[in-house]
This record gives C-alpha cells, structure tokens and sequence, in this order.
C-alpha cells in the first residue's frame, strides 16, 4: 500500500531510483535537486537559496490576530507589501475590516465556511496561484493547486509585513509518488491516513520536510479529492505541493482564475532526499483511535470490547471536527445516505464553502441529505448513537477520538451506528459536475488590496486596544514569578501550550523573562521579538510567589553572555541559581535590550 524510501532517490525515466543505483556525479546531482517544483517555487521567491530563505510571499493570510495588527498600527504601517487576507474572529470584525481599509488588505468575514475552513477555502477558491507562496497563521492546504503554504508566527508574519519578508529554514524534500487508482468507497482520507500510518511506523520521516506530489496515479484523482487527500494529510511537513495537469487547469477555470494556472511537473531528473511510494490500488478505509492508526478491516477484527455491541463494532457519541466538507466528498455522503434513514444516530455537516452549498442544493444533494436526517449545524445533542460531522473526515467520539474518511461515515450512519466499511458500498458515483458561483464572496469580502485608505483610524474598542510602547531592558531586574504586582517573569510548564497570544499579554502584564526547560525553536524567537528573555532553567521547584533577581542583566545580554547567574529569594529561602540564555544573534541582543521588535521598527 505505502513504502517509504530512506534515502536519496532519483525520479528519471518515470520512475524512481535510489541513488545508489544511479550512478549520478556529483555535478549532475547538483543540477537534478533544482529540477524538483518544490526548489523551481523556492528559488522565485527567496534572495538566495542557502540554508535559510528569505521569502517573500504572494499572499498573506491572517486569522483572529489582533495583536499583528495592534503592532503594525503602534510601529506605523503605511500599506500592506503584498495581498493581505484578514479573517474575522469572534470579537473583532470592525477592528479587522477598519484594518484592511486603512492598509490595502481584504476583510473576510465569518460564516463563508464554518470554523477553519473559512480560510482554506477562500485560499484555494479565490487565491493560490500554481508556483505561489503563502504565508499564513494558520494551516491553509493549498498545494494540490501546485500552491505552497507556510505556516508563520506572528513574529515571522510581522517581518514579512515590515520587512516585505520572512526567514524560513530551508528544508529537504521527499517525493509522494503516486501510482494506481483508488476503488470505491475509499476517500482521501483513507490515503492520508495510510501515509501517516507508514510514516510514523517509519519515525516521523516526513516531519521537517516538504512533500512533493506527483506520478501517474494523480491524474486518476479529481480535483476535489486532491485538495481533501492535502488538507487531511497532517505528518509535521513544512509545506506539500503536487504536480499540476489539465485537471488543475479546469479547477482555476471553473473558478473563474484561468490566469492562475501553471504548469508544474519534476525535470527528469530530478532528485530527492526520500520518497513515499503509493498504490492507491491497495489503499482502504482507515480508521485512526486515539492517534493509532488501522485499517478498518483490522479495527473490526479487534476493536476493544467497549466499542463492541450486540457483538458488532458500535461507535457512540461525539464531537464537531472542524475541516469542512468539499463538493464532491458530500455529493457521494448525499449518494451513500440517499433513500436511507440516520436514526438515533446523529450527524452534522459543515461546507467547504458557501459556494458548494449553492452547487450541492442545485444538484439535489442537500435534499437526500436532510431526509436521511442529516443535521445542519455546529451543536450535536447528546443523543447516544453515532454522531459524526461529515467532512473530509469525522470525528467519533467515544472514551477517545476516531478519525475516518465520510465515505466510511455515512455506511456507518447508514448501518444503524454500527462501523462498517465503505469499501463495496452501493452507491452512485456519478456526480453532477461542479459549477462554482462566486456570488458568496462577492457579496461578503470587502476587498481594498492595493487601495489603501492611510488616513482612517483603526477601530479599536472594548476588547481590543492600542498596543502600548514597553520599556527597555534595565539594567537589573526584580521580577515575581508568576503573580504579583509590577514586574514578572512568566512560568511556563509547557512551551507546547503556550499560545501566541499569550506572549503579548505576559508583555502588557509586566512580563520581562520566561522560564522553560526548553522552547521551540520559534517560540524563542517569538518571546525575544516582544522583549521576553527567553531564559533556560534546570532541576529547580519555583514557587508562585518567589522573586528573580538578575542584576546587570543589560550589560550581560549586551555582551552576548549565554550563561546568567540570578538569585531566587522565597519566604523561607534564597538561593543563587544558573539560567541559560542561549546564543543571540546581533539582531536577537538589539531587540531585548530595545524591549521589543516593535519598539525597533518603529523607532527607524
């Protein structure tokens, strides 16, 4: 079904060979790892291609992030460097829309798609180019498009935005090659979830890296189950993108984009540092319980006796997953369920877009689905029986999570709860072809990109406020740990949970230093960007309560010192203890003692 290839390999006369069997010099290897679509998109956006990237997008995507925008107004941002899409949050659309206004950006409101989807939609529908790169605070999967995306931080995102842009770690790429065609009732995530699976068995290979998509076996995909197979797939990559043929050209031309399109395949020949090697053949329904990952075949022959009922797999009660449904994923749910009735069992569908609600109501889909009982919203009851969101997977909830493809959901619903796989399920595949109709967003977006109005005020409120100006760094600092008045320094049991956000409210607090066992590579950078001493500590008990005395602490990071002695003193104890600081770049060192990235921008 999947194999994995741990070493280079070398994709020449249509298929792959590893490179030891090559026999490629060294000089034509060098040419070969620039004939990948992934090196071709890098090289066109980066000043150079060396171990870092200096990239500048062609699109910037932002979701619910006040604090980027509250520090482009506190530094003076005149106008946005590149196309800017600001996502509506819960609390902030007049702040957001007044920003896209004052700066050039486009205000994409809530309610275009539900929950995430909003943005990833509108990226593939109405943005990504083939041979593009995005920038984009949260997870936006476009590179089926032949598309790339990246994840960014604020810090990164802010760069990007002041300094037209952003610094990203040059990573290797791995070949997806795909080969054969998928039977009926398998669906994208099935596929998606069969390479995770063969990665993780194979120690997280993929993590790190970009994911290059190409081989026979994509032109026997459609469209839409290219984009659900690289929104579902989720194994740490950097970035995907995949190859582009006459199907991704009717994709942009359907949407009304026929500039958009470009095509993109692998040079032959071209060289890879590892591939994954799938037959989409032999891919089946899978099934993934609490981050374990089977074939349902399998699950069914050894599921726990909790999930077991009148002797049969029963899968109960559940949550919303937030990934929404495309046109052709619920046009086939629609087909599964057609004529059958849900029960007790319950299930609520979210869309893709507003658009394919439209295109689905036209085709007649939503009618099978509301007399199967198909629920349309994001609140389920807690009705004991199946309760799935169908999209371009499900989650079922039971003592735990699963995770399967819709195909699989809807047989599941349509057998009374009890799993089943979609594998020979009866039903029709021929799916009425997909007209989109770009009315919901031309009714909704308010798009200002490249016309910017600069003498408009943001419109700030209750909830959100100017970002004020933070002091330097001092020379000796006093700080509580954790509470107290005054000046702090923020506790953090674990960076993986620290939000973003959180480090801009810490600086408002009075937040002059973290301390951690150990940050992530970004959240280091994120914390010094808002003048937080990212400092290191080991084998100590620190109390709420207790106080951090770093003395001299400008003059030390000024000189670049990596080891700092401060003292902790307590109610009932003081004691002298060693934190690291780590290297700091000139850069890093000139922004901690400025109080923050922001104070510097805006002081230039």
């Amino acid at each position: 079904m999947v194999k994995i290839i741990k070493q280079g390999v070398y994709y020449m006369e249509g298929r792959l060979i590893k490179e030891a069997h090559a026999f490629m010099t060294s000089d034509k290897k060098e040419v070969a790892v620039k004939n990948t679509v992934a090196y071709g998109i890098l090289s066109s956006h980066a000043k150079s291609m060396g171990e870092t990237l200096a990239l500048k997008p062609d699109a910037v995507f932002i979701y619910n992030k006040t604090d980027v925008l509250r520090t482009l107004d506190f530094v003076g941002m005149k106008e946005f460097p590149a196309p800017t899409y600001l996502f509506d949050g819960l609390f902030d659309g007049d702040f957001l829309r007044s920003a896209a206004k004052k700066w050039g950006g486009a205000s994409v409101p809530g309610g275009l798609a539900s929950g995430f989807a909003s943005e990833d939609a509108y990226a593939c529908e109405q943005v990504a180019a083939s041979g593009g790169v995005l920038l984009c605070s949260d997870g936006v999967a476009c590179g089926a498009l032949g598309a790339m995306s990246f994840w960014g931080a604020e810090g990164d995102i802010l760069r990007c935005l002041t300094e037209t842009r952003w610094e990203e770690p040059r990573s290797e790429t791995i070949a997806v090659f795909l080969k054969g065609k998928l039977r009926k009732g398998v669906g994208p995530t099935d596929v998606a979830l069969s390479v995770m699976q063969a990665l993780e068995n194979a120690g997280n290979f993929a993590g790190g890296k970009i994911l290059e998509v190409f081989g026979a076996g994509v032109s026997a995909l459609s469209m839409d189950y290219r984009n659900a197979i690289d929104s579902a797939l989720d194994c740490g990559q950097v970035s995907t993108v995949w190859m582009t043929d006459e199907k991704t050209k009717e994709y942009f031309e359907n949407h009304l984009r026929a500039e958009a399109f470009k095509s993109l395949a692998p040079v032959q020949p071209a060289y890879y540092d590892g591939a994954v090697v799938v037959d989409l053949s032999d891919v089946e329904p899978m099934i993934d319980v609490n981050d374990e990952i089977t074939t349902v075949r399998e699950f069914l022959e050894t599921a726990p006796e909790e999930y077991r009922k009148d002797g049969k797999v029963f899968l109960g009660a559940t949550a919303i997953e937030y990934e929404a449904a495309t046109y052709e994923t619920m046009a086939e749910v629609a087909e599964i369920l057609r004529g059958k009735q849900i029960g007790e069992c319950a299930c609520s569908w979210l869309p893709y877009s507003k658009s394919v609600t439209m295109a689905l109501s036209e085709g007649g889909y939503l009618n099978a689905l509301l007399g199967a009982g198909v629920d349309f919203n994001d609140l389920l009851d807690d009705r004991e029986g199946l309760v799935g969101h169908v999209g371009q997977d499900a989650n079922i909830l039971r003592e735990g999570t699963a995770r399967l493809d819709a195909r699989t959901i809807a047989a599941t619903l349509a057998n009374g709860g009890y799993l089943t796989s979609a594998l020979g399920s009866e039903y029709s595949k021929r799916i009425k072809k997909y007209k989109f109709d770009p009315a919901p967003y031309q009714s909704r977006v308010m798009s200002y990109v490249g016309k910017p109005q600069k003498a408009l005020p943001l419109v700030y409120g209750d909830e959100i406020v100017p970002l004020p100006k933070f002091p330097p760094l001092p020379e000796t600092l006093k700080l509580s740990i954790d509470g107290g008045e005054g000046d702090l320094a923020v506790l953090i049991d674990d960076p993986e949970d620290y939000a973003w956000s959180y480090a801009v409210e810490d600086r408002e607090r009075g937040a002059f230093a973290a301390l951690a066992k150990s940050y992530p590579e970004k959240l280091r950078a994120h914390l010094i960007d808002w003048g937080i001493l990212p400092l290191v500590y080991q084998k100590f008990g620190f109390k709420e309560g207790d106080v951090l005395l770093l003395d001299n602490i400008a003059e030390l990071v000024k000189a670049g010192e990596e080891r700092i002695v401060a003292r902790v003193e307590g109610k009932r104890r003081s004691k002298d203890i060693v934190l690291t600081l780590g290297a700091l770049t000139a850069e890093e060192r000139k922004t901690l003692l400025a109080g923050g990235k922001n104070n510097l921008i805006r002081g230039k």
